[in-house]
């Protein structure tokens, strides 16, 4: 089996190859149906595409989204970022949208995160996306606090209802959203 390759019950979760991938990616994320509440803009070109999948999958526990029957055609992708905050991330195409592929694929992506010892991940969705939200709570995550900020790249305001799944016991809660942006509450 490919090494970092993981398989769901639908779906075959693989390590992103920037060079084959880049079309599918660049088809996805030129919808702006998908793109409105991811953190970027669409790429141009599939030069912009692999350079999006070298910059933004490339962490470990990252993985682009195919279905079994066809596990080398992307519908989407699933990010864990290295940083304090082990934030998840997802999107996938928009005729895919609905089934529970993105649940699917985050709780699998959870699991390896359990298994390769995280306290804890934390997930953020815009307030006016409520079906990532309820991906987050369809995957053990729960909410924690809400903030406000000057989102970047797209340089408008968002509200961002932050959620947080503990992996082990006695996980501290994530506060650096909290403490970066000055505008906060629970509720």
């Amino acid at each position: 089996m490919e090494e970092g390759r993981m398989e769901t019950k639908r779906l075959v979760l693989r390590r992103v190859r920037p060079e084959d991938d880049a079309s599918a990616l660049l088809a996805m994320l030129s919808d702006e149906r998908v793109t409105r509440f991811l953190p970027l803009f669409s790429p141009r070109d599939e030069g912009e595409a692999r350079e999006f999948a070298d910059r933004r999958l490339a962490d470990p526990l990252s993985r682009v989204v195919c279905r079994r029957e066809e596990p080398d055609e992307v519908i989407g992708y699933v990010t864990l970022a290295e940083d304090d905050a082990h934030d998840l991330g997802y999107a996938l195409r928009c005729d895919c949208w609905g089934r529970g592929f993105a649940r699917e694929a985050a709780y699998a992506v959870i699991g390896c995160a359990r298994a390769a010892g995280l306290a804890f991940l934390t997930a953020t969705h815009d307030e006016l996306n409520p079906a990532s939200g309820a991906v987050m709570r369809a995957c053990g995550l729960t909410y924690r606090y809400s903030y406000r900020e000057l989102w970047q790249p797209k340089n408008y305001e968002v509200t961002f209802r932050m959620h947080q799944v503990d992996l082990v016991p006695g996980a501290p809660e994530y506060r650096g959203y909290w403490e970066r942006h000055p505008r906060h509450w629970v509720g």
